[in-house]
């Protein structure tokens, strides 16, 4: 019984070192070393199809992470005439997550001084899309 006990300790005691040590701050600017920008796939979009010249369009995004600590981080975008191919960048912040891999909801938000079908493309695999078009009036 005396064995387990102090195996069990051993273990509790790694454990926590480990937690303790996985997460380090960095002397020079304080700022927590464990951030992460990874880009993840859009699941779905809900959109409307039309819009109106310079006015601004809400787009919601659904997009998984890998963990628990996965937020939304910023849209990277391409341009190529009215056609933009949109990607999400997630941000990891912390270095002890939850091992879910929840789906995140952001928006995007169009606008555009032109009239004219916008072909808008979020990147759903690496090579695959999900493609809203809309008609701005």
């Amino acid at each position: 019984m005396k064995l387990k006990r102090k195996y069990f300790i051993i273990l509790i005691s790694t454990i926590g070192l480990g937690l303790f040590f996985s997460c380090n701050k960095n002397d020079d600017d304080k700022e927590e070393e464990c951030i992460v920008n990874k880009t993840e796939y859009v699941i779905s979009v809900n959109s409307p199809a039309t819009g109106t010249v310079n006015q601004s369009i809400t787009i919601e995004v659904n997009f998984g992470v890998s963990n628990g600590c996965g937020g939304f981080g910023k849209f990277i975008e391409s341009e190529n005439g009215n056609t933009r191919i949109i990607e999400v960048e997630a941000k990891y912040v912390g270095c002890i997550c939850t091992q879910d891999a929840p789906i995140r909801t952001t928006n995007y938000e169009f606008i555009t001084n032109t009239a004219g079908d916008y072909e808008l493309k979020f990147k759903s695999s690496p090579t695959e899309f999900i493609t809203v078009n809309l008609t701005i009036n």
